[in-house]
Parts: C-alpha cells; sequence; structure tokens
C-alpha cells in the first residue's frame, strides 16, 4: 500500500475535501483493499476516489460548452495515461522502450487521444444525501463526512456524449456515462505497455530499485496482471 501511494499520488494539502482528514484514510483503505487483487479494479477505484476527483480536477469536470467555449478539463486523462498506466513511450515486456527508424521512442498517446479521453471524466462528483449541520465553533454550515469515504458519484447531464476515439478504439456518442467509463478503463488495462510499466514501478518500490529486463518481464508476464505477485 505504501508503494501504491507513490504511484496513485494524492495530496493531502490540495484535496480541499473539507474533511481531508476522513478522505485520506478513505483513500488508503482502498490502497489496502485491493493491493494484493486485480490492477484493473484497482484502477478503477482510484479513478472514483473523491481524494483523486480533487486532486486531478476529475471531481466536477463539466462537458463541452460552444456557448462558453469551455471544454473538459483534461488533468485527469492525461495523468491515467502518463502516470497510472501506459507512460510516455512505448515497451517491450521487460520494460525496454521501442523505438522508431530513427532510433526517436514512440510516443504511446497524442494529444488528440488526451482531448478525447477528457470527455470520458466528465459529470462525475462527491456523493451528497443533502445532509448539513451547523460546525459549533466557526458556526458555518458543513456537510456530514460520509462523502470522502464513497465514490464519485454520475450525473449524466453534466456528462459529454461525444464520441470518444482514444489509442485506437472507439466509445460511441451518446452510449451510457457510466459504461463510457468502464470502456476507457479497459482500453487503458489491456494496453500492452501496462504490465512493464506498472511491474517495474513495483518492484522498484518493493525490491531493487534497477531490475533486470528479465525481472520486470516475468512479472509483467503474470496474466492481466491479476496478482501483484512482485516478489522474487
Amino acid at each position: 500500500s505504501l508503494a501504491l501511494t507513490e504511484y496513485f499520488v494524492v495530496s493531502f494539502l490540495t484535496a480541499n475535501l473539507n474533511w481531508n482528514g476522513l478522505g485520506m484514510a478513505h483513500y488508503w483503505d482502498q490502497l489496502n483493499e485491493h493491493a494484493f487483487g486485480n490492477f484493473r479494479n484497482l484502477l478503477e477505484a482510484m479513478t472514483l476516489n473523491p481524494a483523486m476527483g480533487a486532486w486531478l480536477n476529475t471531481r466536477g469536470n463539466l462537458k463541452e460548452d460552444p456557448a462558453t467555449g469551455r471544454v473538459p478539463d483534461e488533468n485527469y486523462a492525461r495523468e491515467v495515461m502518463q502516470l497510472f498506466t501506459i507512460g510516455l513511450v512505448r515497451m517491450n515486456r521487460d520494460g525496454s522502450v521501442q523505438k522508431d527508424a530513427n532510433g526517436q521512442p514512440l510516443p504511446t498517446f497524442t494529444q488528440d487521444d488526451v482531448t478525447n479521453l477528457a470527455r470520458v471524466f466528465t459529470g462525475y462528483d462527491y456523493w451528497d444525501d443533502g445532509r448539513r449541520f451547523i460546525a459549533p465553533l466557526t458556526n458555518n454550515d458543513r456537510t456530514f463526512p460520509e462523502y470522502t469515504r464513497r465514490a464519485m458519484v454520475f450525473d449524466a447531464g453534466k456528462h459529454s456524449n461525444r464520441e470518444v476515439r482514444v489509442l485506437g478504439s472507439t466509445i460511441p456518442a451518446g452510449s451510457d456515462g457510466r459504461e463510457r467509463l468502464t470502456k476507457a478503463l479497459d482500453i487503458l488495462f489491456q494496453h500492452p505497455n501496462v504490465g512493464p510499466f506498472f511491474a517495474r514501478q513495483m518492484i522498484q518500490r518493493l525490491v531493487s530499485s534497477n531490475p533486470s529486463p528479465d525481472y520486470v518481464a516475468r512479472v509483467a508476464a503474470i496474466p492481466e496482471i491479476e496478482e501483484l505477485n512482485i516478489g522474487h
């Protein structure tokens, strides 16, 4: 779980949850819950985690508005690819970099991928049952902290239903917003970079700072990274 905090990074100082301590405790609980499970489930839990939503702007992310020129925030779309799943350059199973005919690294995604993927992460916000109370010392109106322990919820009216083309796959326009999120995370999870990208970083945090390509390949070969078995 400690290693995962250095991978799925959030910040206490900028969580902006009002109940930051409880929000960070839930984040830690989720890392413990998924630490030895399926990476796909961990990825979805972190995507909808309220502390992550505050940190990378998924929380309150709105669909495009042609009248004002507003477009979906791209922060999480970029970071979920760059930091959490596939990285910046294409990799072989052993973590070595794939290069073009000129010896330059092959990028994993483009700005168009980021712009398209950002549409998927619109329409999400904190769970809210409407309850409030008056804080006795400050006399401020406060929400109860339960939302810090629940996945962010979806509002179809704030979601961009435009077609999404990302990493060579297409998510049709007008499809159900929650299914669009599932499809997008599946696309990322099934990318061949996920195994070596994630495995190498976990090995570095838990076993060896400079793992051999063979070691990375052995861990990355675990089917769909179902078990995070990083040890020798």
